[in-house]
C-alpha cells in the first residue's frame, strides 16, 4: 500500500512460505498499485529481490572518508556557486538551487549500531520464517554507510550490505526513536533513477555515474532544483523528511564532477512494462460463509479469552463509498500522470469507485474507517483507510487485481477467508483477537491491527471450533 519501492516489497510477502520469484520489472509494476500521501510509518520490507546489479557497483569505489561531507566548491560549466555563501546557481534556469541536507556528524559505527537494534524487517524475515532471497544477513559492523545526514539525534543513511545485494534505508528521529526501516534490492534502488516513481523524501537512490561530486534534482511542483547530499559510491539522499514528509516524484537527475563539470543527466520516465492479462471470465471467488454451532470465547489450546472484533462501521455502504471516492480521485489523478499502475488493464478498466461498488468490509468508529470495496466486475478491490471525512486529512489507499485462480494476493490490511473457515482468530502482541468477518473477506482492527506489528498468526477454526487453517502473516507497519 505505497508507492516506494520499499512498500511493494513489503506487500510481495508469500505467506505459503515458497521463494519470491520474480524480478525488478514485475516488482516496479506492483510498486505503483497504490498512493500514500501522509506519513505512513515504514516501509519495512518482508521480501527482497536480489536481481542483477545495476550500474556497476562492483566496480566503483569510495572518493571519501567517514566525516567528509559533500566534495569541495565545483567551478564549471553549467552551475555557480558562490563561494562565500555555498549558494549554488542553475546556470541553465538561473534559479538558487535549495541546499543539501547537513551531512551527519555520527561516526559510522554509531550509525551502524543505531540501525542495527531497529532492524525490524530482517527480523520480520527470521520470525515468521519465510524463506526470502534476501541473503545480506541483518545489519553489523561489516555493512559499509554509504551516506548519511543530520545532527547528533536526528538521521537519515543509506547502508549497503557485504554482499553489495540490499540497501538498508535507516532513519530515524532519534537515537532511540526510529522513524522507519526498509530493506532494497540494489536493483530497486538503482531504478529510481531511471522511472518516474513517487518516492519519499527519506529513500535515498543512486546515481550511476563514477565521479559524481554534486546532484541536483528537479522535483515535480517544486520550483527550484534541489541539491542532494552526495555519499560513496554515488549514492544520494535528501535527508531526513521532518516536516517535508510527503511524496515526490524526480523530473531530472544532473550529476557534477567536483570540478563542476555535468557527467550525468536524466529525464525520469514512466515505467512501462508487459500488459497483465487475466481471462475476463474470472471474478473474483470468496469462500462461503460459515455459520459456528460453537462460538469461540477463549483461544482454543491457551485458553486465553478473546479481545471483541473490531466494531461494523455505523456508515452506511452509500457513506462509505462517497468517502473513499476522494481518495479514489487521487488515485486515478496519480494513474493519469504515469504514476500509478498505468500498465494493469485490469485496475484501469474497473474505472473510479461509485454506488455500483459493493463494500464488501468496512469497521471503523468515529472519523476512521477502514473499507473494502469490490469492482462491479468482480475483478477489483479497493482498500480505503481513513483517518478523517474527506481526502484532506491521513489515508491510505490501494487498489488490486483478482488474480487467474479468482483470489487477491498480497493484502496487506486484511485478506480472504479460506475456505470452510467459520472463525479467525489472530494472535496480536496484545492477546488473541477475534477478527471481523465480512463477505469472505476478514480484518483485525480498525487499521489492520498492524500499527507497530511485524507479523501475526492467523488461526482458522471450522464451525465446530476445530482449527483447520494456521499460518502467518507478515504485515506492513500501518499507522493510527
Amino acid at each position: 500500500m505505497n508507492n516506494d519501492i520499499e512498500h511493494l516489497l513489503a506487500t510481495a510477502a508469500d505467506d505459503t512460505d515458497r521463494p519470491l520469484n520474480t524480478d525488478v520489472d514485475h516488482l516496479l509494476i506492483r510498486a505503483r498499485r497504490s498512493v500514500r500521501r501522509t506519513r505512513i510509518a515504514t516501509a519495512s520490507t518482508a521480501v527482497l529481490t536480489t536481481a542483477a546489479i545495476i550500474g556497476g557497483i562492483a566496480t566503483w569505489s569510495a572518493t571519501r572518508d567517514e566525516s567528509a561531507g559533500p566534495a569541495g566548491t565545483p567551478s564549471g560549466q553549467t552551475i555557480t556557486i558562490d563561494v562565500k555563501t555555498g549558494r549554488i546557481v542553475d546556470n541553465e534556469t538561473g534559479k538558487t538551487v535549495v541546499p543539501a541536507p547537513p551531512v551527519s556528524p555520527l561516526a559510522d559505527a554509531e550509525v551502524l549500531r543505531r540501525c542495527s537494534e531497529h532492524d525490524l524487517a530482517y527480523a520480520r524475515l527470521i520470525d515468521s520464517e519465510h524463506k526470502t532471497a534476501d541473503k545480506a544477513g541483518p545489519i553489523n559492523g561489516r555493512w559499509k554507510v554509504v551516506v548519511k545526514s543530520g545532527d547528533q539525534s536526528v538521521l537519515n543513511t543509506l547502508l549497503l550490505s557485504p554482499d553489495q545485494s540490499v540497501v538498508v534505508t535507516c532513519t530515524m528521529d532519534g537515537p532511540a526513536k526510529p522513524e522507519s526501516m526498509g530493506r532494497t534490492s540494489t536493483a530497486s534502488v538503482a531504478a529510481r533513477s531511471q522511472y518516474r516513481i513517487p518516492l519519499t523524501v527519506r529513500d535515498g537512490f543512486r546515481v550511476p555515474a563514477p565521479g559524481v561530486a554534486r546532484v541536483l534534482l528537479d522535483i515535480d511542483g517544486e520550483s527550484n532544483p534541489r541539491e542532494a547530499l552526495v555519499g560513496s559510491d554515488g549514492f544520494v539522499t535528501l535527508g531526513h523528511p521532518g516536516k517535508d514528509d510527503k511524496l515526490i516524484t524526480l523530473d531530472r537527475i544532473r550529476g557534477y564532477d567536483a570540478a563542476g563539470k555535468k557527467v550525468y543527466d536524466q529525464t525520469t520516465k514512466p515505467f512501462t512494462g508487459p500488459a497483465r492479462t487475466v481471462d475476463p471470465a474470472v471474478t473474483v471467488k470468496t469462500a462461503q460463509a460459515i455459520t459456528p454451532v460453537v462460538v469461540l470465547t477463549k483461544e482454543p489450546g491457551t485458553g486465553k479469552p478473546l479481545a471483541a472484533a473490531p466494531p461494523v462501521s455505523p456508515l452506511t455502504d452509500e457513506q462509505v463509498t462517497t468517502q473513499c471516492e476522494g481518495v479514489d480521485e487521487i488515485y486515478f489523478k496519480d494513474l493519469a500522470n504515469g504514476g500509478v499502475n498505468t500498465d494493469d488493464a485490469v485496475i484501469k478498466a474497473a474505472g473510479p469507485i461509485s454506488r455500483a461498488w459493493q463494500v464488501a468490509l468496512k469497521t471503523g468508529t468515529g472519523d476512521k474507517l477502514t473499507a473494502v470495496l469490490i469492482s462491479p466486475d468482480k475483478r477489483v478491490y479497493a482498500w480505503c483507510h481513513m483517518l478523517t471525512p474527506t481526502a484532506k486529512g491521513a489515508y491510505d489507499y490501494s487498489r488490486g487485481a483478482v488474480q487467474a485462480d479468482g483470489k487477491f494476493k498480497n493484502l496487506s490490511g486484511f485478506a480472504m477467508v479460506p475456505d470452510g473457515v467459520a472463525q479467525i482468530v489472530v494472535d496480536l502482541p496484545t492477546g488473541p483477537t477475534r477478527a471481523l468477518m465480512s463477505n469472505g473477506f476478514f480484518i483485525w482492527g480498525l487499521t489492520g491491527g498492524n500499527a507497530g506489528i511485524k507479523s501475526v498468526r492467523v488461526h482458522g477454526y471450522d464451525a465446530r471450533g476445530k482449527q483447520v487453517y494456521d499460518q502467518p502473516m507478515n504485515l506492513d507497519v500501518d499507522f493510527d
